[in-house]
């Protein structure tokens, strides 16, 4: 196997073990997933060292905002939700980093170079949205049931597409990072707002 093939193998096995998980309900397929989608990211460092280093040669403002946005949003839950700031850690690898890095870096930065950067933008909002739609036919979508898969899918490929574009616009991860744990760290607020969190959920 070329080396140059590592991290896609590494992307498919995600996707896959994460299918298996969400049909299955078995930790050990979770778990497994993680590992693969954490271990991509020091892979594809290894062999794609030059051009990340390129990338992130210019995202050191980028970076600061992340964590200025990590810090602020946890900092203000632990004063007003303790327990949902306790998530926040690990939430900001799973789903977000885990996510960001492999479908905005390694599958559309990365493994889709040699198309151009809008349609790479386009497959990686399809695979994106495929990946999501285990939670349609989980059950047999109990889940989601008519017409709330609709909505939800819709949702993923909407988000799908911003992040996409923040990642295309910056060629790197970090921006589509930072939006995507700012939805998710604001969720307990955003629940209050039943329309809007149901077509932020799961994005």
């Amino acid at each position: 196997m070329k080396w140059q093939n590592v991290p896609a193998l590494t992307f498919a096995i995600l996707v896959l073990f994460m299918y298996l998980f969400t049909l299955s309900n078995l930790l050990l397929f979770y778990y497994s997933a993680v590992f693969f989608g954490l271990s991509s990211i020091p892979l594809t460092y290894f062999f794609y060292r030059r051009e990340i280093a390129e990338d992130m040669k210019y995202a050191m403002v980028q970076v600061a905002l992340l964590f200025i946005a990590f810090f602020s949003i946890f900092s203000f839950f632990l004063v007003v939700d303790r327990n949902w700031a306790i998530n926040l850690p690990v939430l900001f690898f799973v789903p977000v980093l885990v996510e960001e890095f492999n479908f905005r870096y390694v599958l559309q930065r990365i493994l889709l170079r040699s198309i151009n950067r809008y349609g790479a933008l386009l497959i990686q909002a399809v695979l994106y949205v495929l990946y999501y739609s285990r939670y349609v036919v989980a059950d047999n979508g109990a889940g989601y049931p008519f017409p709330y898969n609709l909505l939800m899918l819709f949702s993923v490929t909407g988000m799908a597409l911003i992040y996409g574009l923040l990642a295309a616009k910056t060629k790197n991860f970090i921006a589509s990072t930072t939006l995507h744990f700012v939805i998710w760290g604001l969720f307990p607020l955003l629940a209050a707002y039943p329309a809007l969190a149901s077509v932020l959920v799961q994005t």
